[in-house]
């Protein structure tokens, strides 16, 4: 697959996943907001770069928690994509994973959204070193 294409499907699934996410909790503003600026304002290269970095940092820390399916990678780290959006306009995750709102079958929907941005974002990492 193609860098081009890869990166197509990393935003949209980006988009679906926040969509999801808003259908779930329509009173959380940011997550309009986020939609937006993956749908129409961000560099989705950027977002993919620096996710990828995020993942691989601190001998893999961030990949070994998702595996894991170590809560803490929602509750120690205030959003998903923390390098790439203003602090202030984004969706804090750990408000999300804390609601009384998701049970366990809406926490392992989010986390298989967050196996596919890893799956894809590997993926990326792979064709970019090939």
């Amino acid at each position: 697959m193609s860098e081009i294409l890869i990166l197509k499907e990393f935003k949209k699934n980006l988009i679906s996943f926040v969509d999801e996410l808003i259908d779930q909790f329509p009173s959380e503003g940011d997550l309009v907001i986020l939609r937006i600026y993956f749908s129409d304002q961000c560099e989705i290269k950027e977002v993919m770069e620096s996710f990828t970095q995020y993942l691989n940092k601190d001998d893999n820390i961030i990949k070994k928690n998702i595996e894991e399916r170590n809560d803490s990678f929602f509750l120690n780290h205030n959003t998903l994509f923390e390098n790439v959006i203003d602090k202030t306009k984004i969706i804090h995750f750990k408000k999300i994973w804390r609601s009384p709102q998701l049970d366990q079958e809406d926490k392992e929907t989010i986390w298989k959204w967050v196996d596919s941005f890893v799956f894809l974002s590997d993926k990326y990492a792979k064709n970019k070193t090939s």
